[in-house]
């Protein structure tokens, strides 16, 4: 048991430098889709490089928590029925499929199907993290070490601000359609500057809790 925990430990570091780093290349390419000095064609391939980047820390974020819970039950911190761990990597397993097929098929009717599904799994799993947090909190258990209870909690809040990032970058849509259309205009480009300066503070809130994840699983406060 003790080479597989720190086997995931290993897993679980990995992903998290892959998800924080990944982020940071979204964000450099979503600077170039908004140049208004760029074509059509040269903003489509920095959307192409910034949705091949950020399937990355897609997964990431599917597979922390599922390695996270495994941990856990490794430990022996948590008070869960022995079939939540399988049943959570059937669940991981089945929510790669979707966000991987929601990449492979983007732009299709089917594509946009699977990222509804994805966001609506997050929407379900801010909902479990936030109560399993608050109630570990405040009684002790299922997760009876506080700090992980805590993680859960800056875990939900990532999950939202990381919906209002896919929020704030929707206008891109409307702005590459008009491009394809009407071609390039002031207003056009507006629509896009508009949308990354509306992900940019966003972006930072979410690096902020993302080192402060870190420094939660590192530090184990709140003994």
């Amino acid at each position: 048991m003790t080479e597989l925990y720190f086997l995931l430990v290993t897993l679980h570091v990995v992903l998290f430098a892959y998800w924080l780093g990944g982020d940071w290349g979204v964000y450099v390419c979503s600077k170039y889709i908004a140049r208004p000095d760029l074509s059509m064609a040269e903003r489509k391939r920095f959307l192409d490089a910034l949705m091949m980047i950020d399937i990355l820390p897609r997964t990431g974020i599917v597979l922390l928590p599922v390695i996270g819970l495994q941990m856990a039950l490794l430990r022996g911190t948590v008070t869960l029925p022995s079939w939540v761990g399988s049943a959570s990597l059937v669940v991981g397993a089945a929510w790669l499929a979707v966000i991987w097929t929601a990449y492979a098929r983007r732009g299709t009717p089917f594509g946009a199907r699977m990222t509804s599904i994805d966001i609506g799994w997050r929407a379900v799993l801010i909902v479990v993290l936030l109560a399993a947090g608050g109630w570990s909190l405040a009684n002790g258990g299922p997760f009876q070490e506080p700090w992980v209870a805590m993680k859960l909690i800056v875990y939900a809040v990532l999950l939202v601000v990381g919906l209002y990032l896919r929020l704030a970058i929707r206008i891109w849509i409307e702005g590459f359609r008009r491009l394809a259309t009407e071609g390039p205009s002031d207003a056009i480009n507006a629509l896009f500057i508009q949308g990354r300066e509306r992900a940019r503070w966003a972006a930072y809130v979410f690096w902020s809790l993302v080192v402060l994840t870190g420094y939660l699983g590192i530090r184990q406060p709140f003994f």
